[in-house]
């Protein structure tokens, strides 16, 4: 899938699903979302379901973006990349029954990345578990498309550096991260009782505010910094990148099964 097909399927916008009735759905909608949340430090994961946008010229901006592209209840295709400074070092793409998942750079050991890639597997055919779950609740109109964006940009010395984190259900904004509050917001188009529902549930726990919080404003920009002096020193170390990466995907994907979930669940009433 080249650069092109990948953008336009994951800005395809399919028609919304038509509701069944709620029936058992609540309580199970909401079991999956408090089990989803505490997957949190299990995602904490060297750089992996990564994508980013254009290389963006110089090394003082850390790109990732993750979409998963569902054709029907059984068939996702997974695709993304990490960049650093416009450098890809991570892609992943595949059906999830056979993801590639690659290193670009000799960033962990073998036996390290080999497990990496194993818990991510698992994940992310939890992650097709969760669609199917829900569509056979409910019934889904498919194709579906997930596109999670963040990362941290350092713009020239004494500015402010730009973090940011935004959610998009079938090419159409959802909600995005305000850094400065801690706090999940809805786009200005993206108005309903669902977007509602889904700021309520991500707004309520530490892990996705306060936390992801710190890992934009804090360890990702540290991060950049370091690769910058290292850059300007003409040296690399392996180990300071791998410690980004063990937390460089705070959310991705959980945010992104809390948005499959929600926006499958039609009402978005707040459970009890």
């Amino acid at each position: 899938m080249t650069c092109e097909q990948f953008r336009a399927a994951a800005s395809w916008s399919p028609q919304p699903a038509r509701a069944k009735s709620p029936g058992g759905v609540k309580n199970r909608s909401y079991r999956m979302l408090t089990t989803l949340l505490p997957l949190l430090p299990l995602l904490l994961l060297p750089g992996w379901a990564l994508c980013s946008q254009e290389a963006s010229g110089g090394p003082r901006d850390l790109h990732m973006l993750q979409v998963s592209y569902f054709r029907n209840p059984s068939q996702v295709w997974h695709q993304g990349n990490a960049t650093l400074g416009g450098v890809l070092t991570h892609v992943l793409e595949g059906p999830g029954n056979n993801v590639t998942i690659e290193q670009l750079q000799p960033l962990q050991e073998p036996e390290s990345w080999t497990l990496t890639k194993n818990r991510l597997v698992r994940y992310l055919q939890e992650f097709l578990g969760l669609v199917q779950v829900v569509h056979r609740e409910r019934g889904v109109a498919f194709p579906l498309t997930i596109r999670c964006f963040l990362g941290c940009e350092l713009p020239p010395e004494g500015s402010r550096a730009h973090v940011f984190f935004e959610v998009a259900v079938n090419g159409s904004a959802f909600i995005n991260f305000r850094p400065e509050t801690a706090s999940w917001v809805a786009e200005r188009q993206a108005s309903s009782a669902v977007v509602t529902y889904t700021l309520e549930q991500l707004n309520k726990y530490n892990r996705t505010r306060y936390e992801l919080q710190e890992f934009l404003q804090d360890t990702c920009v540290q991060y950049v910094q370091k690769h910058i002096t290292n850059n300007s020193k003409g040296s690399q170390t392996g180990h300071s990148y791998t410690s980004l990466v063990l937390g460089i995907l705070v959310g991705c994907f959980i945010i992104a099964g809390v948005a499959v979930g929600i926006f499958l669940c039609t009402g978005g009433r707040r459970q009890r």
